[in-house]
């Protein structure tokens, strides 16, 4: 899984989409109390949101981790304060001593991921002793699926987004249930980078399942669903209804 094979056409778009929601991927960090050293951030890309807390949080050691070689290169020169690697087993930090950060990265691993590498990712967030976990990704909960809102969905063919929906369809087939209606809508403005966006799975794992993922060793701390509110301002603005389902969640877990 190189950053060119997942296929990003602009790249510059793809780190400006990133920077724009830096602030919230800081969620956890006046949430945790236990004393840690070291906040690693796995799949760091160009290193932004270790570079903007470093001097608000100047105290802790900063790790980033990417499986993209020309990423860490960026990173490297974008935050020369920090450690980054692309390779996993070659990270230097303690990491009973660490917070692990997830953020946006979990249906990245899913979408280009082998079974092999998704079970090697779980091996090693819940297996390398993390005193922290922080998660944070777009995640459908399988309680608020059903058949697709008609009205909804009628407002989006009747749009100017109607071929971004074709486009969609053709890929995941007609959209019948809220799930795939709410997928869509998560997407339809990336049209820059569509051709990848179109294809990768925004939904891999609902949130019931994320959660079944975590072992006895850690519990919750934080649990947070919710509809981020820029994309509910923007389905408003374009499509004049307001999304109810919960987009995304936020988690953080600490090591008993």
């Amino acid at each position: 899984m190189e950053i060119g094979e997942i296929g990003i056409s602009d790249l510059d778009i793809y780190l400006t989409r990133m920077q724009r929601s830096i602030l919230d991927k800081m969620f956890f960090i006046d949430k945790v109390f236990e004393p840690f050293d070291n906040i690693v951030d796995f799949g760091c890309a160009n290193g932004e949101l270790i570079k903007a807390m470093l001097p608000m949080f100047p105290d802790y050691r900063y790790t980033g981790y990417d499986i993209s070689t020309e990423m860490i290169e960026a990173a490297r020169k974008n935050v020369p304060e920090a450690e980054f690697y692309d390779c996993w087993d070659e990270i230097r930090a303690p990491f009973e001593r660490s917070l692990l950060n997830i953020s946006s990265t979990i249906h990245e691993v899913y979408s280009y991921g082998t079974e092999a590498e998704i079970e090697e990712f779980w091996s090693r967030v819940f297996g390398s002793g993390f005193r922290y976990v922080a998660i944070r990704d777009m995640m459908f909960s399988d309680a608020q699926d059903g058949p697709v809102n008609e009205r909804q969905l009628a407002a989006v063919r009747e749009s100017g987004y109607s071929k971004w929906l074709a486009d969609f369809e053709a890929v995941w087939g007609e959209v019948r249930t809220q799930r795939l209606l709410v997928h869509f809508l998560l997407k339809y403005k990336y049209t820059q980078n569509w051709d990848r966006e179109v294809h990768e799975n925004y939904f891999p794992i609902s949130a019931e399942e994320l959660v079944k993922r975590i072992p006895n060793s850690y519990r919750v701390v934080l649990r947070d669903t919710f509809t981020l509110p820029y994309t509910a301002w923007q389905i408003r603005k374009d499509f004049g209804f307001t999304l109810r389902e919960h987009t995304h969640i936020k988690l953080i877990l600490e090591r008993k």
